[in-house]
């Protein structure tokens, strides 16, 4: 009896269940080389993994393509881990990739590496960018987490350095997927004061690869780059190296050295204004009085002349009034040759209202008085 003929469909599907189900071919690790590197619009990557002798296809969907730290690109050595999957349309089989991760460096190390190249290609690390810390540091910025070690280390050496240096703290998370936006974030908050603080120190205390992970976004690194406040960068430890330490203006190897560089001992000031010389103090104590005397003598001659204008303006005013009442006198009028009338109670007569007949008036003239007694009063 003749085999009945599969149709190719059946075939594939077939291939499929049997490929589909065996426990070695769903979950399975291979390294090779990429090739033939293609990402599709969709989001989603395909190319071919080949070593020496052969190759098999690859497929990357777009999801997790996105969570990967560093760029894939063909030459690269990885390895993969994934179930194999067939396309029962075409008759071929591909590896459907879950996890994919370099060769030889972790992926984090490449994303860094490859992270930092392009920084530095943009200029952003370029020493001549580097702002200046400033001679005088009275208040200092802290952009960190408000409960981890770092802030409580920063606090106490500046404390016990210089208790007059202002302490202003930024909090933000410095761990976790929030952690690089939200150190961006403070950043610009500290800077909308940029006239209220000196120097910004950001930064947390030690942790793995991981941890401190959020310090090397690239979020984070243009915002250190991008302050306009002189920018101390203290993750970690002596050895641990992000990308804000290449970003900020200056790196220092944890908080409390960052704080140590910003807050000048003042015992050490002190002793130094004791050990000045007397010569020095002198002259100092010398051009602070001549300049004091100098300005007494101005403000002496400034008083005198003050003094003089006032004399000067009371004199003209006084001189006025004395002209005003010469010509409000009324015996100037009369000694022009005018009369003036006055009444026996000695009121001066400006009217005939309240004069009657046998009312003795006196007439004052220039050289004297005529005595007189009304006759008739006529309107």
């Amino acid at each position: 009896m003749a085999i009945k003929p599969l149709s190719i469909a059946q075939l594939n599907s077939y291939i499929k269940r049997i490929l589909s189900t065996d426990p070695i071919l769903g979950d399975v690790t291979v390294t090779g080389e990429i090739s033939n590197l293609v990402f599709h619009r969709s989001g989603h990557v395909y190319f071919a993994l080949k070593d020496q002798t052969s190759r098999i296809s690859c497929f990357l969907a777009g999801e997790r393509a996105q969570r990967l730290r560093y760029e894939i690109s063909d030459g690269m050595q990885v390895i993969a881990a994934g179930g194999v999957s067939v396309y029962e349309r075409g008759g071929t089989y591909s590896l459907n990739i879950r996890e994919l991760d370099p060769a030889g460096l972790g992926d984090l190390h490449l994303a860094f590496e490859n992270l930092k190249k392009k920084l530095l290609d943009e200029g952003l690390f370029d020493p001549s960018k580097k702002k200046p810390l400033p001679a005088q540091i009275a208040r200092i910025g802290v952009i960190t987490s408000p409960t981890g070690a770092a802030v409580h280390d920063i606090i106490t050496a500046v404390q016990r350095r210089n208790p007059l240096v202002d302490i202003r703290i930024f909090p933000c998370l410095v761990q976790g997927e929030q952690a690089a936006a939200s150190i961006a974030e403070a950043l610009e908050r500290a800077n909308a004061q940029r006239n209220e603080i000196d120097v910004l120190i950001v930064g947390r205390g030690g942790g793995s690869l991981e941890d401190l992970w959020a310090f090397n976004e690239e979020i984070v690194a243009r915002a250190v780059a991008a302050s306009h406040i002189p920018v101390i960068s203290a993750v970690g430890h002596e050895t641990d190296i992000v990308m804000s330490d290449h970003a900020a203006d200056l790196r220092a190897s944890t908080p409390t050295a960052a704080a140590e560089i910003c807050a000048a001992d003042l015992s050490v000031s002190l002793q130094f204004l004791q050990e000045a010389t007397p010569s020095a103090f002198k002259s100092l104590m010398l051009e602070y009085l001549d300049s004091h005397a100098k300005r007494v003598g101005a403000l002496k001659e400034l008083a005198g002349s003050a003094v003089r204008a006032n004399l000067d303006a009371l004199s003209a005013q006084l001189d006025l009034a004395e002209v005003r009442m010469h010509l409000l006198n009324p015996m100037n009028v009369i000694q022009r040759g005018y009369a003036a009338v006055q009444a026996a109670s000695g009121a001066w007569v400006t009217g005939i209202d309240g004069i009657e007949p046998n009312d003795s008036l006196s007439v004052v003239l220039k050289d004297g008085r005529i005595r007189c007694t009304v006759v008739e009063v006529e309107a």
